[in-house]
């Protein structure tokens, strides 16, 4: 299995953090290939799909312009419970590895990430369609 892409890994990570911000999403699945990258998001809004991957994209990139420092911080599970939604993690943790990119970007992760959102470039989402009712299945690619 190859290395995720830093770039497009934090890229994922503020799409997201936007999806839960502004349509009350979580991530259900996410797939790296190549230059792309495939989200399905749980949505919680009565929005057309077009608006929805416009505002997200729009917020995303913003997020990115911002010039945001990633930082990494080792919690406790309770901890982690309070600042994000731990969903994907395995059963049986204890102590959680978060990733930060602002005040509002916290997610668990293990992984590479960019050392600045300045490294990421654009992120682009190329195609959109409902996978199921409530779940959004989206590709993106982040360009310099």
């Amino acid at each position: 299995m190859s290395e995720i892409d830093p770039r497009q890994h934090s890229a994922e990570h503020i799409l997201t953090a936007v999806f839960g911000h502004l349509f009350d999403g979580r991530i259900v699945d996410s797939r790296f290939k190549g230059n792309k990258v495939r989200c399905d998001y749980e949505v919680k809004t009565e929005l057309p799909l077009a608006e929805i991957i416009s505002k997200a994209e729009a917020r995303t990139n913003e997020i990115i312009s911002e010039n945001r420092e990633v930082t990494f911080e080792f919690v406790s599970l309770a901890e982690a419970k309070k600042l994000c939604s731990l969903h994907r993690l395995p059963d049986g943790i204890t102590e959680v590895r978060l990733a930060k990119i602002g005040p509002d970007v916290i997610t668990p992760c293990r992984g590479n990430h960019v050392h600045n959102t300045s490294e990421i470039g654009t992120l682009k989402i190329r195609t959109f369609d409902w996978a199921t009712p409530g779940i959004i299945r989206l590709t993106f690619v982040v360009e310099n």
